[in-house]
Protein backbone atom coordinates (compact mmCIF):
# COMPACT_ATOMS: atom_id res chain seq x y z
CA UNK A 1 0.00 0.00 0.00
CA UNK A 2 1.35 2.97 -1.02
CA UNK A 3 2.41 6.04 1.60
CA UNK A 4 -0.05 8.88 2.55
CA UNK A 5 2.37 11.08 1.12
CA UNK A 6 2.35 9.46 -2.07
CA UNK A 7 -1.23 9.08 -2.83
CA UNK A 8 -1.70 13.14 -1.51
CA UNK A 9 0.75 13.61 -4.20
CA UNK A 10 -0.47 11.28 -7.01
CA UNK A 11 -4.03 13.37 -5.71
CA UNK A 12 -2.59 16.33 -6.22
CA UNK A 13 -1.13 15.09 -10.18
CA UNK A 14 -4.50 13.85 -10.88
CA UNK A 15 -6.23 17.13 -10.23
CA UNK A 16 -4.04 18.95 -12.58
CA UNK A 17 -5.24 16.38 -15.13
CA UNK A 18 -8.42 17.45 -14.82
CA UNK A 19 -7.47 21.45 -14.57
CA UNK A 20 -5.92 20.78 -17.81
CA UNK A 21 -8.77 18.63 -19.28
CA UNK A 22 -11.67 21.10 -18.37
CA UNK A 23 -9.54 24.23 -20.42
CA UNK A 24 -9.48 21.89 -23.00
CA UNK A 25 -13.05 21.40 -23.01
CA UNK A 26 -13.68 25.21 -22.64
CA UNK A 27 -11.60 25.41 -25.69
CA UNK A 28 -13.95 23.12 -27.56
CA UNK A 29 -10.25 21.41 -28.79
CA UNK A 30 -12.41 17.78 -30.11
CA UNK A 31 -9.78 15.58 -31.32
CA UNK A 32 -7.51 16.27 -27.58
CA UNK A 33 -10.98 15.87 -26.19
CA UNK A 34 -11.37 12.50 -28.00
CA UNK A 35 -7.66 11.40 -26.93
CA UNK A 36 -8.23 12.33 -23.26
CA UNK A 37 -11.52 10.26 -23.37
CA UNK A 38 -9.27 7.22 -24.63
CA UNK A 39 -6.83 8.09 -22.12
CA UNK A 40 -9.38 8.54 -18.98
CA UNK A 41 -10.35 4.87 -19.67
CA UNK A 42 -7.66 3.36 -20.41
CA UNK A 43 -6.82 4.83 -16.23
CA UNK A 44 -9.98 3.61 -14.71
CA UNK A 45 -8.53 -0.20 -14.67
CA UNK A 46 -5.17 0.73 -12.86
CA UNK A 47 -6.75 3.22 -10.69
CA UNK A 48 -9.47 0.61 -9.12
CA UNK A 49 -7.07 -1.81 -8.82
CA UNK A 50 -4.93 0.94 -6.88
CA UNK A 51 -8.11 1.22 -4.68
CA UNK A 52 -9.29 -2.25 -4.61
CA UNK A 53 -5.11 -2.84 -2.89
CA UNK A 54 -5.31 -0.22 -0.31
CA UNK A 55 -8.65 -1.05 0.86
CA UNK A 56 -7.40 -4.62 1.22
CA UNK A 57 -5.29 -3.50 3.71
CA UNK A 58 -7.49 -1.33 5.71
CA UNK A 59 -9.95 -4.39 6.32
CA UNK A 60 -12.79 -6.56 5.66
CA UNK A 61 -15.27 -3.79 7.02
CA UNK A 62 -13.65 -0.77 4.82
CA UNK A 63 -13.44 -3.30 1.99
CA UNK A 64 -16.99 -4.17 2.06
CA UNK A 65 -18.35 -0.33 2.31
CA UNK A 66 -15.77 0.25 -0.36
CA UNK A 67 -16.53 -2.51 -3.26
CA UNK A 68 -19.87 -0.70 -2.71
CA UNK A 69 -18.89 2.40 -3.14
CA UNK A 70 -16.83 1.42 -6.41
CA UNK A 71 -19.41 -1.02 -7.69
CA UNK A 72 -21.83 2.68 -7.61
CA UNK A 73 -19.41 4.00 -9.54
CA UNK A 74 -18.43 1.36 -12.10
CA UNK A 75 -22.16 1.46 -12.94
CA UNK A 76 -22.26 5.21 -13.48
CA UNK A 77 -19.12 4.79 -15.86
CA UNK A 78 -21.14 2.12 -17.71
CA UNK A 79 -23.84 4.18 -18.42
CA UNK A 80 -22.01 7.00 -18.95
CA UNK A 81 -19.97 4.88 -21.62
CA UNK A 82 -23.26 3.49 -23.35
CA UNK A 83 -24.93 6.94 -23.81
CA UNK A 84 -21.65 7.68 -25.62
CA UNK A 85 -22.08 4.84 -27.72
CA UNK A 86 -25.47 6.21 -28.32
CA UNK A 87 -24.77 9.27 -29.17
CA UNK A 88 -22.36 8.51 -31.53
CA UNK A 89 -25.15 6.57 -33.39
CA UNK A 90 -27.46 9.33 -33.43
CA UNK A 91 -26.72 12.24 -35.45
CA UNK A 92 -29.87 14.01 -35.43
CA UNK A 93 -29.40 17.57 -34.76
CA UNK A 94 -31.77 17.99 -32.06
CA UNK A 95 -31.08 14.12 -30.63
CA UNK A 96 -27.68 15.33 -30.39
CA UNK A 97 -28.62 18.14 -28.76
CA UNK A 98 -30.62 15.83 -26.07
CA UNK A 99 -27.46 14.07 -25.99
CA UNK A 100 -25.09 16.73 -24.98
CA UNK A 101 -27.56 18.08 -22.50
CA UNK A 102 -27.04 14.53 -20.70
CA UNK A 103 -23.85 14.55 -20.83
CA UNK A 104 -22.86 18.07 -19.74
CA UNK A 105 -25.55 16.74 -16.96
CA UNK A 106 -23.43 13.60 -15.84
CA UNK A 107 -20.45 15.67 -16.18
CA UNK A 108 -21.83 18.05 -13.02
CA UNK A 109 -22.69 14.89 -10.97
CA UNK A 110 -18.86 13.34 -11.26
CA UNK A 111 -17.81 16.52 -10.55
CA UNK A 112 -19.58 17.16 -7.32
CA UNK A 113 -18.82 13.23 -6.31
CA UNK A 114 -15.28 14.57 -7.25
CA UNK A 115 -15.84 17.26 -4.87
CA UNK A 116 -17.49 14.91 -2.30
CA UNK A 117 -14.92 12.05 -2.81
CA UNK A 118 -11.92 15.03 -2.14
CA UNK A 119 -13.64 15.76 0.86
CA UNK A 120 -13.95 12.70 2.46
CA UNK A 121 -10.48 12.42 1.71
CA UNK A 122 -9.79 15.59 3.31
CA UNK A 123 -11.57 14.47 5.81
CA UNK A 124 -9.29 10.90 6.07
CA UNK A 125 -6.02 12.48 5.87
CA UNK A 126 -7.17 14.76 9.17
CA UNK A 127 -8.66 11.57 11.04
CA UNK A 128 -5.19 9.74 9.88
CA UNK A 129 -2.83 12.61 11.25
CA UNK A 130 -4.88 13.23 14.31
CA UNK A 131 -4.47 8.97 15.23
CA UNK A 132 -1.00 9.35 14.86
CA UNK A 133 -0.33 11.95 16.85
CA UNK A 134 -2.29 10.91 19.02
CA UNK A 135 -0.43 7.48 19.00
CA UNK A 136 3.05 9.27 19.06
CA UNK A 137 1.53 10.98 22.21
CA UNK A 138 0.64 7.60 24.26
CA UNK A 139 3.68 6.20 23.37
CA UNK A 140 5.55 9.03 24.74
CA UNK A 141 4.01 8.43 27.94
CA UNK A 142 4.66 5.00 27.77
CA UNK A 143 8.69 5.42 27.52
CA UNK A 144 8.20 8.38 30.47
Amino acid sequence: MKLLSESLEDLAAQVKTLEDTAATALEANRAALEERRREVEAAFEPAINELQAAVRDAGATALERWNDTTSSIARQIEAMQAAQVRRLAEREAERAEGSADLAEQDAAAATALAVYCLNVAEFAVVDAALARAEADELAGHRQT
